[in-house]
C-alpha cells in the first residue's frame, strides 16, 4: 500500500491501527531534555525511512506573525518557508503543493484555517533540522521556524512524526512496514499505549 501527496494524503493513516507511539524525552536537566529528544528522533526516523533522501510534507502556520512570540522568533514578515529556508531547508523546488487542513475533523470546524504543503525530497541533514524544528516546537528552544513537518515513504505508506519533544508516532498502512521497529526499539514505547500498540502488532 502506496500513499499519493495531495491534501488527502494522510487520511488512510489517521485511521490505520498501525501506529507506534514513542517517547523521546526522559526528564532531567532543561539541555538533556532536549538532547535525548533530538538524538532518539533521529534514530527512530533513519530506522524507519530507508533511504537516504527522505521525503518531507511541510505545512506553514497561515499567519506566522499572529503565533505567540512572532517578533522574537522573526516571524514579523516572510512566510513560515521564508523561515525555513533561513534554518536551511529549502522547499520551493517542491514534489507537490496543495493547501489543506492538518488535522481529522478541520474541514468541519468553522474556525479552522487551511495551510500550505510542500512535499519536498531532502537530504538527511536537512530532515535533522524538521526534526530539531519539531522537537522546540512546545520547549522553547531556537531557532524555528513557523511550519509543521513529517517525514514520509510513500512506496511504503508510512510517516513519521515528531510532535515535540516529548513523543513521536510512526504509524504506517500495513504492519510489516514496521513491525521491525516495534522490536527493536521496544524500550523507548510509550507505555500508556502499550495495550493498543500490543494488540495491533501481536494481535
Amino acid at each position: 500500500m502506496t500513499l499519493t501527496l495531495g491534501p488527502d494524503w494522510e487520511r488512510n493513516l489517521w485511521c490505520s491501527p498501525f501506529r507506534l507511539s514513542f517517547g523521546l524525552n526522559e526528564g532531567g536537566a532543561y539541555v538533556t531534555m532536549f538532547t535525548t529528544s533530538y538524538d532518539r528522533a533521529r534514530s527512530l526516523a533513519r530506522a524507519a525511512l530507508l533511504t537516504e533522501m527522505p521525503i518531507a510534507v511541510v505545512a506553514a502556520y497561515p499567519e506566522p506573525e499572529t503565533e505567540l512570540g512572532a517578533e522574537r522568533h522573526g516571524w514579523m514578515r516572510g512566510t513560515g518557508f521564508d523561515h525555513l529556508r533561513e534554518l536551511g531547508v529549502p522547499t520551493e523546488d517542491a514534489l507537490a503543493t496543495w493547501t489543506g487542513y492538518c488535522w481529522p475533523g478541520d474541514e468541519e470546524d468553522d474556525e479552522a484555517v487551511p495551510w500550505v504543503h510542500r512535499a519536498v525530497q531532502l537530504r538527511w541533514d536537512q530532515a535533522d533540522i524538521l526534526l530539531w524544528n519539531q522537537l522546540a516546537q512546545d520547549i522553547g528552544v531556537a531557532p524555528r521556524a513557523a511550519v509543521k513537518s513529517k517525514l514520509v515513504d510513500l512506496g511504503r505508506g508510512l510517516s513519521v512524526d515528531a510532535y515535540d519533544d516529548r513523543g513521536m508516532d510512526i504509524t504506517a498502512l500495513t504492519k510489516s512496514a514496521i513491525s521491525g521497529l516495534y522490536e527493536r526499539f521496544d524500550e523507548w514505547l510509550l507505555g500508556y499505549d502499550r495495550d493498543r500498540m500490543k494488540e495491533a502488532f501481536e494481535g
